[in-house]
């Protein structure tokens, strides 16, 4: 019979072998409080140093620290110590993205963090500029200067930096729409892009024979009033006509002011109920898409307001050059003659207008 010692000795090494086997398979215990704080994963090392070169003043230090913390785990904690990084060194448009992104989350973060990330954001959207785009196609590429902001979305809202951008939708099977806007430091703007369908070029059938037929006699032109010339008669018209287009272009453009102005009103509304990305629930589908339909009435009236404006001026241009080729009766056309003498020259213009 064993002793109980040998019996002990036997127990314990037959423990070990068989602890041995559990670690090799990763059945051991899990590690303890000491030994979880030396198994901390990359990101939570990474911040760890951000922290201490924040509070050192080194922002150089910190913000490639939270950089690497953040693109090992996208916590929203490490989005926002990144974007006040960001926003010391002067970066404020990074800033307020990644600011906003840490915001998504609101209930993930403690109240003070809160605080101090909305804080940054608005000190942050203060420098630089916002634009609101909302595409016609949801699976449209949209892109803005040339860079890819995203595909499958009705809504996007990105941050720029002021001064000329241009927004651009693409789809197959559609025409592009490019949209050119100016963005103001401190403001939003607010972008449509409407997709069409691209129509296939009609193949012209081939023309039959056509019989002859005699040549009708010549219409006379219709009697001009007595008194009054075909000049005039034409330039009272088309006068009257430019006038007309410019109190319609006028009355468009007053009416894309107060549609573009519902539209701000009704994004930023949106905005304080649920943030940026309110667009990105469903629970938001109806007030964005009312927000969609204010933003394709205004560019609706935009363009019948520039077209009033344009046609008007074509109008009244062509009105107003009958005075050189349609003069009244009994008066010589204007005539413009250059001038060359010793000492310069100019232009003579001579007739009755």
């Amino acid at each position: 019979m064993a002793s109980p010692g040998r019996l002990l000795r036997a127990v314990a090494a037959a423990s070990v072998v068989w602890g041995r086997a559990a670690v090799a398979f990763g059945e051991g215990p899990s590690a303890g409080p000491s030994g979880a704080a030396t198994m901390r994963s990359e990101a939570e090392e990474a911040f760890a140093r951000g922290e201490r070169a924040r509070r050192a003043g080194r922002w150089e230090d910190a913000e490639a620290s939270y950089r690497a913390a953040w693109k090992a785990d996208p916590r929203p904690e490490f989005a926002g110590e990144l974007g006040l990084s960001e926003l010391a060194l002067g970066r404020s448009r990074d800033a307020a993205e990644h600011l906003r992104e840490s915001l998504l989350y609101p209930e993930t973060l403690q109240p003070a963090a809160q605080r101090r990330f909305r804080a940054g954001l608005q000190k942050a959207e203060r420098e630089i500029s916002s634009a609101t785009v909302a595409v016609s196609r949801p699976e449209a590429e949209v892109f803005i200067d040339g860079r890819r902001i995203g595909r499958g979305q009705g809504m996007y809202f990105v941050y720029l930096d002021p001064g000329r951008h241009e927004a651009r939708g693409k789809l197959d099977g559609y025409l592009d729409d490019v949209y050119p806007f100016e963005a103001q430091r401190g403001r939003e703007s607010m972008v449509g892009l409407h997709l069409e369908p691209k129509r296939p070029s009609p193949v012209a059938p081939v023309p039959a024979a056509a019989p002859v037929a005699r040549a009708a006699p010549p219409v006379a032109p219709a009697p001009v009033p007595e008194g009054r010339s075909a000049g005039t008669v034409f330039r009272v018209g088309g006068i009257a006509l430019a006038s007309t287009g410019v109190v319609l272009g006028t009355g468009f453009a007053v009416a894309a002011a107060v549609r573009g102005g519902e539209a701000e009103a009704q994004a930023a509304q949106i905005r304080e109920r649920n943030g940026a990305a309110a667009c990105l629930s469903k629970a938001y589908t109806e007030p964005c898409g009312v927000l969609l339909e204010m933003i394709d009435a205004r560019d609706t009236l935009k363009a019948a307001a520039w077209g009033s404006f344009i046609g008007a001026g074509v109008v009244g241009a062509v009105a107003l050059s009958s005075l050189l080729w349609a003069p009244e009766p009994g008066k010589r056309a204007v005539r413009a003659e250059p001038l060359v003498a010793s000492h310069g020259g100019g232009v003579i213009v001579s007739g009755s207008w």
